[in-house]
């Protein structure tokens, strides 16, 4: 049985024969023309797992007021998927499931002395069921509308659904970092007696004899190197060091990295690898907060993602799917089907998730109900990624 995975994103697209209601009135100036408002003839959906149904709304309008009201009907067409095939030159396509689509209010009405109408919802649902190797199309048609001309390529908007990877957009730290100057949640991040942590990572550049992924400086701190470390070896950084040869990051590699915290001990996996076992990280407890009594660190000292004490201690490289769990998870668990790529947001025990895809901005949301959302220091990019590689 395939797996579904579905993202969604926008793509403009826009037909040849499509024209603005400007140019439409300067070819035909003889009389109104009516339209579906819409930037493009085509939205193509990308849909994954945890992702909310999509929704879109569609109004009708005119290039000039209208005298007296008219109305029209969206209606779901799979005969237009045809039309589509010949435009587009996508033979292949598969028509949406009517079961897939609902439309809300699809009668809308240009009042008169207006030239746009009230809105219509289109709701697509249930779309984890589709393959996600094929293509499906599901044309919305505008109908039965009398008495005005009507611009024929503005009638149909296609909505395509493709499948899509599973990670598409991930955040780049490279000389930024993030933080949570107050949880939302503080209780869950105080004496944590177990805990786990999990970062996907890709470290471009090494060079520098600290660079950092997660945690408090002083505290618990995930980082990669230090005096005496390779530039690309990963460090748990607590009252005790602990680190081994096996926790060496390839370059340019995407590596999931799981560290599990046990009553102070402390396990660490590479892509579902145990690289260290069990290790004394000195402490029994762990509280990932705010210390003000620290000193020495430009902004505070508290948990941060690609900081930790020094302003070059950033790193070069992206994040994605970063999760702090109020638990210590499994081997099993940690090598479950994607979990490196996706879990559910509303998984128990899961008391942070950012999933760092927001692809613009400076906040990276919390995905998990507990809102402990995190800020950049600055703008960065948003590389986009096919994760899993194939």
């Amino acid at each position: 049985m395939k797996k579904i995975i579905y993202a969604v994103a926008l793509l403009s697209l826009t037909l040849v024969s499509c024209q603005t209601e400007k140019d439409a009135m300067e070819q035909h100036p003889f009389g109104n023309k009516l339209y579906i408002n819409t930037a493009a003839a085509t939205e193509e959906i990308l849909v994954k797992a945890g992702d909310a149904d999509p929704v879109r709304t569609l109004t009708i309008g005119t290039a000039k007021p209208l005298d007296e009201p008219l109305s029209g009907v969206f209606v779901a067409d799979q005969a237009y998927v045809e039309n589509y095939k010949t435009i587009y030159g996508e033979p292949d396509v598969l028509p949406l499931s009517y079961d897939n689509c609902v439309i809300e209010n699809p009668e809308v009405t240009i009042p008169a002395g207006s030239n746009v109408s009230g809105a219509a919802t289109v709701y697509f649902n249930n779309l984890s069921s589709l393959d996600r190797d094929l293509v499906y199309v599901m044309p919305i048609v505008l109908k039965n509308v009398t008495d005005i001309n009507v611009i024929a390529p503005k009638t149909v908007v296609y909505y395509v659904f493709r499948g899509a990877a599973l990670i598409n957009v991930v955040c780049n730290m490279t000389e930024n970092r993030a933080a949570a100057e107050k949880w939302a949640t503080p209780e869950k991040f105080t004496n944590m007696t177990t805990f786990t942590a999990e970062a996907l990572i890709r470290q471009n550049q090494a060079g520098r004899l600290i660079s950092t992924v997660m945690g408090v400086e002083g505290h618990f701190l995930l980082r990669i190197g230090d005096a005496g470390v390779p530039d690309n070896q990963l460090q748990v950084a607590s009252s005790s060091n602990q680190t081994n040869s096996n926790m060496q990051l390839q370059l340019g590699k995407w590596t999931h990295i799981a560290c599990v915290f046990d009553h102070g001990s402390v396990t660490v996996y590479f892509d579902g690898r145990k690289v260290l076992d069990g290790a004394n990280s000195g402490r029994s407890s762990v509280t990932w907060g705010a210390y003000g009594s620290d000193k020495g660190e430009t902004g505070g000292r508290y948990f941060w993602l690609g900081y930790s004490y020094a302003g070059d201690r950033y790193l070069d490289g992206e994040m994605s799917e970063v999760r702090i769990w109020d638990h210590c998870l499994t081997a099993d668990e940690i090598n479950a089907p994607n979990h490196f790529y996706v879990v559910d947001p509303k998984s128990e025990g899961l008391i942070a998730y950012w999933k760092m895809d927001d692809g613009a901005g400076t906040t990276l949301k919390d995905s998990s109900p507990n809102g402990n959302d995190l800020t950049l220091d600055k703008e960065t990019t948003w590389p986009k990624v096919a994760l899993p590689e194939k």
